[in-house]
């Protein structure tokens, strides 16, 4: 984890270690979308104004490319409000899942932004205009384009630490964002030499940013809502560590259903034939404890003699 990460967590969340704790996840989720509104609102007002200032597609579309990086982290706010509710009689393994609605719904803004910025790249690149060259605010947006990459590193390092992929999804829009920024600031920069179809060209670059962005988190998070199946280190984990319980001779048939929040787990164990029945059941609810204590996964174990 990146020694600023701490220092961050440290600051404005007691027990950040203890990450399998649902009210420490959440608090996670909620820091990193609010400095990323906090950081987001004030990069976009930049960009609009010397976007409208300069007549720059490439920068006005970088800037809406940073609004919706506002809009991706209330997303990211309602994801993980969602998924703190406790499970209820509708949803009794909880609602985890919310999460993963939200990287989709992260995915399908990047899409629609970067196809409507796509086709005014086009349209600029047909019926060229002239762009201000300023070595000033290329500069600025170099600087921006470093403190989204800093919001990015800490968003990923918050979506590892407690395993979200909707952190890890929204640092994604912000590296996106680091980009198209570095990429304006190229426009910016060949205009003052008079080659102002770049500015065009390198819109249309970072609209293919954005809706590869975008095609890559719905497909990620549309495949765990429709089920996607465990990692082969998750089930090698789980066999390993039921193995590890002393009277368990074998271990198949392992199914994992992972509601974002909550693992959980069947399988089934062999026993020694000539154990006893309660023998059986009690070597059973060991290997449960176990998966729980070591894995934090729910289980239900089968017994085979």
């Amino acid at each position: 984890m990146n020694k600023l990460t701490k220092i961050i967590l440290k600051k404005f969340i007691k027990d950040y270690e203890n990450t399998k704790e649902p009210n420490v996840r959440v608090k996670y989720g909620f820091l990193e979308a609010w400095i990323s509104i906090i950081g987001n609102i004030v990069i976009f007002g930049f960009k609009i104004i010397f976007g409208f200032v300069l007549n720059s597609i490439s920068l006005i579309a970088d800037s809406f490319h940073t609004l919706s990086d506002v809009i991706t982290s209330l997303v990211v706010l309602f994801g993980f409000r969602t998924s703190r509710r406790p499970a209820d009689t509708k949803h009794p393994y909880g609602h985890g899942r919310g999460e993963s609605i939200a990287t989709l719904i992260i995915g399908i803004l990047l899409i629609i932004v970067g196809v409507d910025f796509l086709k005014l790249s086009f349209n600029r690149l047909i019926h060229p205009q002239v762009v201000k060259g300023s070595w000033l605010i290329a500069g600025l947006l170099i600087l921006s384009a470093l403190a989204k990459e800093m919001m990015a590193i800490f968003s990923i390092d918050l979506g590892k630490e407690i395993n979200s992929s909707t952190l890890i999804a929204d640092a994604w829009h912000h590296r996106s964002d680091a980009i198209a920024s570095f990429l304006v600031a190229g426009a910016i920069v060949s205009s003052i030499f008079g080659y102002h179809k770049v500015d065009a060209l390198f819109g249309i670059i970072i609209s293919l940013i954005i809706i590869y962005v975008g095609i890559n988190l719905s497909k990620s998070s549309a495949s765990f809502l429709l089920g996607e199946a465990p990692s082969k280190d998750l089930v090698n984990k789980v066999e390993r560590c039921t193995k590890s319980v002393e009277g368990v001779v074998n271990v198949h048939d392992i199914q994992v259903h992972n509601y974002g929040n909550r693992l959980e787990v069947s399988l089934h164990i062999e026993v020694n034939k000539g154990y006893a029945l309660v023998t059986s059941h009690k070597i059973a609810d060991l290997v449960e404890k176990k998966l729980f204590e070591e894995l934090g996964v729910s289980s239900v174990v089968h017994v085979d003699p």
